[in-house]
């Protein structure tokens, strides 16, 4: 059985620095991927993290892995004509040129799929293809600050932190595969190519943790807090990070310290409470931990059924015997002689490992331009090329496709919900006995948290504790395309529903599983929420401030949820390919920690090649200076904008945009390397300047001069965008025990991509009796007396927590 379902599909690739993750995951699936970039070489093979060498990028070489490589000058009519040949052959070209770049050649998008009109063309950009911010210029982390990922990070008292890593540029990357995979299933049922337009500013937007439809209820900011409700307790070589949520998990944290006097007030058993005295709560506990280790604080916890987890830095990530169990790290070549440990990869499918078969590819400097292999697997594709299949009747890709949801919280629900967007059937599968904790931790059915992830979708309930309900579950799962769950290690396979039975159950069936630590591995039962795998991913260590590396910052994003429930579509949906290749399915699963540290990836082959090397950098960057963020005039809430400069050309623009302040005029700035040695001084003359300015006028003013600036914007800011607003990205919904609210869109756009279908987010059981009889074929009277049994569910009346 191959691992790889892409196998055939064919791509060049012109993506550069941003968004070259997408080629990366789609090669990492089996697509031959070819990678071209100008004589000189791209941009990104001068972005740092460099090898020890100085020359090497790693940045490079971890999201070039496994591509093929190739060189040819666009700027000559012949470097043209040779790309419109190639293309020929092609299937998919990824590009991240300026928008309007390639038009100024004469080779648009439009044309291009003119004259092949089997190529999906996606474009990947800052802000997108349209709208008054397309020509704007950015950098990862302005897109980290616009899309929204910024503004609750790091302390009070201290600026917004940026995310580590390249962020921005590594979701929009996964957007763009994703966006790319939906239109190519599409040409597979109806032969056309089409342009899909991918923006960074909308795809981090769209990872936000439901901040949009919550603000658009109950508006209201939110301050930074560091870590927020997610606690760090000090042990004594570290931090571990508890969330106790329900009064289970208090209990058992009671039982392990031995009930001290401090800690029995009754309130204590509800969160609320909880949370509004962790001033004496904190205390005690970390005088209980004090002499502990904290993997040793970490184990025992989870022995107890606690979710906790060990904050561990770059090189203790690399070495625990979770990630040396599973292998979690690979030595793969980044060119230039020079070979990493990198984050093995994204997936694992059928049980095997899916990532870089090939190392990055070293400059070509002989101008040759590869061509695609012919194979066995390319003769299967060009056969489904040559027999589309029906047109679908609402223009919907996954029209048709049963999608069987038994995911929970965000990351199995969250892709379920984006399956169900572009034309698939969706049945939720839940129990009142056992509901999904994001649809009741408001203590309600219902929620903007729950209704955005869940919205599009029929429910079923039943209850999997009688044998009967896991009968009728099984008969869903034989008629179904897709299954889907992220519940605790065990939970599915206890039930029934592990991959081998799915399999036995259907062999044509597509499934994705989700845990926080990986299905295998020493530490595979542990549980936890998206802010458990901060700390296991070495996310927690690194997203801080340099001067603070002793006190971790962090954020409340619940994260790295939200992206995993991205990456379930773009396994499901290369899973679905290849089984119009194949005739059979696939199990895929993604480790939640190990997506956070696939994010970082660059960074850890920087600490492969020099351990200890990698630090918090806070919002300062090697690139150049100045690089920060910067207080900006504001009225009732504080306000903040972005400004990052990676060139003498963008200082002088800068210059200029402040006015051309004396200060600015002092020789030790002229040169990058005066600025970063003075990049304190700056950043304090640079604040003097904001601070009496609103963000939008700061960022009017550099954008003028071309230098990349952004807002640090709020979901406030979001639902009064110009640009959010011309590219329609928030989506209105009036959804039944709530209001009108606003949903996240997509991270693309389409050409031919129908409007994502949206409709409200169903009542627990809504739509039990439709199933039961439509679907499973029951008769009425069945239907209610299993319902009378209990064995089937119908809405509930009012929320009654146990």
């Amino acid at each position: 059985m191959s691992t790889s379902p892409l196998l055939g599909l064919r791509i060049v690739d012109l993506a550069d620095e941003k968004g070259e993750l997408c080629g990366r995951l789609l090669s990492d699936l089996g697509a031959e991927v070819l990678r071209i970039e100008p004589p000189g070489g791209g941009i990104s093979r001068g972005l740092p993290p460099f090898a020890e060498d100085g020359e090497t990028s790693l940045y490079f070489g971890f999201r070039n892995a496994g591509k093929r490589g190739g060189t040819l000058d666009l700027e000559r009519p012949e470097g043209r004509n040779q790309l419109v040949e190639l293309l020929a052959d092609a299937d998919v070209l990824i590009e991240s040129f300026e928008p309007g770049y390639l038009a100024g050649l004469g080779i648009s998008p439009e044309t291009l799929i003119k004259r092949h009109p089997h190529l999906i063309v996606t474009s990947i950009s800052d802000f997108g293809q349209t709208g008054p911010y397309a020509n704007y210029v950015g950098t990862d982390m302005v897109g980290v600050a616009m899309g929204g990922m910024m503004y609750r990070a790091g302390r009070r008292e201290k600026p917004p932190v940026c995310v580590p890593g390249s962020f921005a540029y590594d979701v929009v990357g996964g957007a763009g595969a994703m966006g790319t995979l939906l239109a190519f299933f599409k040409r597979l049922r109806t032969g056309r190519g089409q342009h899909v337009d991918v923006s960074t500013m909308e795809a981090v937007a769209n990872l936000t943790d439901w901040s949009l439809p919550n603000f658009s209820l109950n508006p209201g900011i939110g301050e930074r807090a560091g870590s927020g409700i997610y606690t760090l307790y000090a042990c004594a070589d570290g931090f571990v990070r508890m969330i106790i949520l329900p009064p289970k998990h208090w209990q058992a944290l009671l039982d392990w310290i031995g009930h001290p006097e401090e800690l029995m007030d009754p309130s204590y058993t509800q969160f609320i409470n909880r949370l509004m005295n962790m001033d004496k709560i904190v205390p005690v506990l970390e005088g209980f931990f004090r002499d502990k280790q904290k993997i040793d604080v970490a184990c025992e916890a989870q022995r107890r059924g606690i979710p906790a987890t060990p904050l561990l830095n770059p090189s203790e990530v690399m070495r625990n015997e979770h990630a040396l169990g599973r292998k979690t790290f690979k030595e793969v070549a980044m060119g230039g002689g020079v070979s990493a440990s990198i984050p093995s990869g994204f997936f694992t499918r059928d049980e095997k490992r899916i990532g870089p078969a090939l190392g990055a590819p070293d400059l070509d400097k002989r101008g040759e331009l590869p061509s695609f292999s012919a194979s066995v697997e390319r003769e299967a594709m060009e056969t489904l090329f040559q027999k589309p299949s029906e047109e679908p009747a609402g223009g919907y890709p996954l029209e048709g496709i049963r999608v069987i949801d038994c995911g929970v919280g965000a990351v199995g629900v969250e892709a379920a919900r984006i399956l169900a967007e572009y034309g698939a059937e969706v049945i939720k599968i839940e129990s009142a006995t056992a509901p999904d904790f994001i649809r009741v931790i408001m203590s309600s059915y219902m929620n903007p948290s729950f209704s955005s992830s869940n919205r599009t979708k029929r429910s079923f309930g039943v209850d999997l504790n009688h044998e009967r309900g896991r009968e009728l579950v099984r008969d869903l799962v034989k008629s179904a395309d897709v299954f889907i769950e992220n519940n605790a290690t065990g939970t599915t396979e206890k039930l029934g529903f592990g991959a081998q039975a799915l399999r036995e159950m259907n062999p044509g069936i597509v499934s994705f599983s989700s845990q926080m630590a990986g299905a295998y591995g020493p530490w595979k039962d542990w549980i936890g929420y998206g802010p458990n795998t901060h700390p296991l991913s070495g996310l927690q260590y690194l997203w801080n401030y340099p001067e603070d590396v002793a006190e971790p910052a962090g954020s409340t994003a619940v994260y790295p949820d939200h992206f995993v429930g991205r990456l379930g579509p773009i396994a499901i949906i290369a899973g679905l390919v290849g089984r119009l290749r194949t005739g059979t399915g696939s199990h895929n699963d993604a480790a939640q920690f190990e997506t956070a540290i696939g994010l970082l990836g660059d960074l850890f082959a920087k600490e492969s090649l020099s351990p200890g090397s990698v630090l918090p950098a806070g919002n300062a960057s090697s690139r150049g200076a100045p690089w920060g963020c910067y207080p900006c005039q504001d009225d009732e809430t504080e306000e903040w904008c972005v400004i990052t400069v990676r060139s003498d050309e963008e200082w002088q623009g800068l210059v200029r945009a402040m006015g051309s302040p004396a200060w600015s005029a002092d020789v030790r700035f002229v040169e990058a390397s005066g600025r970063v040695e003075a990049r304190s001084e700056l950043d304090s003359h640079i604040a003097e300047w904001t601070r009496v300015q609103t963000p939008r006028a700061v960022m009017e003013a550099c954008q003028a001069e071309r230098v990349p600036c952004g807002i640090v914007a709020h979901p406030g800011h979001h639902m009064s965008d110009p640009q959010m607003l011309h590219r329609d990205y928030a989506k209105p919904l009036q959804q039944q025990e709530l209001s009108t609210i606003l949903l996240e869109g997509p991270a693309f756009i389409g050409s031919d991509l129908p409007e994502v279908m949206i409709w409200q987010a169903p009542l627990l059981g809504e739509h039990t009796r439709e199933i039961a009889m439509s679907v499973l074929g029951l008769t009425a009277e069945e239907t209610e007396e299993l319902i009378l049994q209990g064995v089937l569910e119908d809405p509930p009346g009012e929320y009654n927590p146990v």
